[in-house]
């Protein structure tokens, strides 16, 4: 009877162990505030980026078959490798227990990042004949990581 109350107490150790531990926890609500503001101005610069030079490659005919003969294969096999990368690093963050929240960019928006460039590289050829397509999923990816940023931190924070 008595282990079992002591795994209760272990338990409850650990998790006020982790909240303790939390930086992101542990900033005022203005310096969560710029944190937060400078992970949106990341996804949105990220957004022009890649919206512009999609523009770019749709620009001109030649342009466009060059990208589509020479580049794009090797973009679809550099992409794959960094989002490989990504997710070995998020997994080694999450297996140590390393407290990522208070950088600026997280490894969870690196994978995200590195998602978001492979799934455009994979799917160019269906984004080219519809482009709109590629648009609407820049937008909606970007208002929900804004979104789950501002809600999770900002709302939250006393």
């Amino acid at each position: 009877m008595t282990g079992g109350l002591a795994c209760m107490n272990m338990a409850k150790n650990n998790k006020v162990t982790e909240a303790a531990g939390n930086k992101m926890s542990s900033l005022s609500k203005n310096e969560a505030g710029r944190i937060v503001l400078f992970r949106i101005l990341i996804i949105i610069l990220a957004d022009i980026i890649v919206a512009s030079l999609f523009d770019f490659v749709k620009g001109e005919a030649n342009r466009e078959l060059f990208f589509h003969e020479s580049l794009l294969p090797t973009f679809q096999i550099v992409f794959g490798a960094v989002l490989g990368l990504s997710l070995v690093y998020l997994a080694v963050t999450l297996l140590k227990r390393i407290d990522t929240s208070a950088h600026y960019m997280t490894p969870a928006m690196i994978t995200a990042l590195a998602l978001y460039l492979f799934v455009t590289v994979m799917l160019y050829d269906r984004f080219r004949g519809v482009p709109i397509l590629f648009y609407t999923m820049t937008v909606i990816a970007s208002v929900l990581f804004a979104v789950y940023y501002i809600y999770t931190i900002l709302l939250y924070k006393k």
